[in-house]
């Protein structure tokens, strides 16, 4: 399941151009066209950071050359694939007598179905490179994780065992009573943050079965209205699809119980008291990709743009009295169905959480609503 969007494209107006372009658009792609000179595409492909770069080498105004040098020279985008669509031998070997290339070179006048198959299989090693550097981080920070649990809980059950005995003796001394019971409350906070790192590092193994996704998230939704209903200026609306045709997917019910409360808390967190909030969950399907798809919309204060790109990050928040687990626990829980999970936010406008699935063979669809 690649990403269709995180794509800079070149566009220089030939028929070539236009024809790849219009034929990926057709496939659900949504490239971002540049359309200028060297320093231009140099400057749009260090602020967007693409997974991609499609280059057309039309000299005078684009030097595939300065291009490549610049960006496989620098730490922050040397890892962006570039793929220059032209084919002229003595250009590939002036770039590889420096030593910095791009990552495939081939004719721009190729059939635009042999240059859509070579995009996308440079897109697919993105995607296998991407899993295993998050493999790679993952496995690291759960030693971590293990390691901080294992020396951290027995300490704090033994401060909150001593504080327990304290508060049990000295019933009749009311600023006693009152220290100690900041002690347990925090000792308690620091049990449930042990608690987390643990499931972050090893998730509870839930017997999987067919989920159907829509049904599970009106459940929720209808949990989370109850509790807004209850609370004091809160006036938000929590939209989810009434008509469901989607398949069952196969999952731990209380693992994707754990997603959807998260992303719901997190959406309802980002609606500031007095606006009136709209959440809004949609889903479908890509029958061709072969995956199920879900976006959760809020229109909160939304994420800056220098945070965005952390939010997943373990331990990262911005929330007092957060350890920054939430969405880094979504990710490892989608990521171990095979899924993936994508944002976009506008500061100020909202956030977009996109969960994507893998379609299961055969697998059943929901029971008819009566």
């Amino acid at each position: 399941m690649i990403r269709k969007e995180n794509i800079l494209f070149s566009y220089d107006h030939s028929l070539e151009s236009q024809h790849l372009y219009k034929y990926m658009k057709d496939r659900g792609f949504s490239p971002f066209l540049v359309e200028g000179g060297t320093a231009e595409i140099i400057y749009q492909t260090s602020l967007k950071r693409p997974d991609l770069l499609i280059l057309y080498d039309s000299p005078p105004e684009i030097d595939s050359h300065e291009i490549c040098k610049i960006l496989k020279g620098q730490i922050e985008t040397q890892s962006i694939l570039i793929l220059v669509l032209d084919g002229k031998d003595a250009k590939v070997e002036k770039l590889e007598a420096f030593g910095l290339v791009a990552d495939a070179y081939v004719s721009r006048f190729l059939p635009v179905e042999e240059l859509y198959t070579k995009v996308y299989s440079l897109l697919s090693i993105r995607e296998l490179q991407l899993q295993l550097l998050e493999s790679e981080k993952f496995a690291a920070l759960g030693r971590l994780a293990d390691r901080i649990a294992h020396e951290f809980r027995n300490p704090i059950t033994v401060i909150g065992g001593f504080a327990y005995r304290i508060k049990k003796k000295h019933l009749n001394d009311p600023v006693c009573q009152e220290y100690v019971s900041r002690i347990i409350k925090e000792v308690n906070r620091l049990e449930r943050i042990i608690d987390q790192i643990t499931e972050f590092e090893t998730p509870a193994k839930e017997e999987y079965g067919y989920v159907d996704l829509i049904d599970l998230l009106r459940d929720i939704a209808e949990q989370f209205r109850a509790v807004i209903d209850a609370t004091p200026g809160r006036k938000i609306d929590i939209e989810v699809p009434e008509n469901n045709e989607l398949p069952l997917i196969r999952a731990s019910l209380q693992g994707l119980k754990n997603v959807f409360s998260n992303l719901l808390e997190n959406a309802i967190e980002a609606i500031p008291e007095g606006r009136q909030g709209l959440i809004k969950v949609q889903a479908g399907m890509d029958v061709e990709e072969g995956i199920l798809w879900m976006k959760i919309q809020d229109n909160g204060t939304g994420i800056p743009p220098e945070e965005l790109n952390k939010v997943m990050d373990p331990f990262y928040t911005t929330k007092p009295y957060r350890i920054g687990l939430g969405l880094t626990l979504v990710y490892q829980h989608i990521r171990d169905l095979q899924g993936r999970v994508d944002i976009q936010s506008e500061e100020g406008k909202g956030t977009t959480v996109t969960i994507t699935f893998p379609m299961v063979l055969k697998a059943p669809l929901p029971t008819p609503m009566k």
